[in-house]
């Protein structure tokens, strides 16, 4: 899948989305890491992603549909963002990156410049970009 290019004005919309999700509280399936990403690819491109995903309710649920997709996390983000994979050190400001937290699980974030903005069950959380395993571009 080939991402839109990026609109005019994609940096507003997208400091937009991330102030309104800084007291949003974490819900699996509905404001989660990849509904995080969903909504960043909207505020860049106007393109809702978000349809083809939705429904998932529990994590298992969220695993099934990804393994679906890909033999692993990394291989079911390039099916959903497109390739090139790319280091993380690549993104730029509102690409969607993977890393993975101290207790092993993978999750999506999106790069806001040197950190990474990452909905956790702790609320938004921003992490260095350094913490990463990949990253994907969008609209460029």
């Amino acid at each position: 899948m080939v991402i839109e290019s990026r609109l005019e004005g994609w940096e507003i919309r997208l400091d937009s989305m991330v102030e309104r999700l800084r007291h949003a509280p974490y819900a699996i399936g509905s404001n989660d890491c990849f509904r995080l990403a969903c909504r960043a690819i909207e505020a860049l491109t106007g393109v809702d992603r978000w349809p083809e995903f939705a429904g998932y309710t529990t994590k298992r649920e969220a695993l099934r549909r990804i393994a679906v997709h890909g033999a692993s996390f990394e291989a079911a983000g390039d099916w959903f963002f497109g390739p090139p994979r790319r280091a993380p050190a690549c993104a730029r400001r509102g690409d969607i990156v993977a890393l993975r937290t101290t207790d092993g699980t993978k999750h999506l974030g999106v790069c806001m410049d040197h950190r990474v903005a990452l909905l956790s069950h702790q609320g938004l959380l921003f992490v260095p970009i350094e913490r990463c395993l990949c990253s994907w571009g969008v609209g460029w």
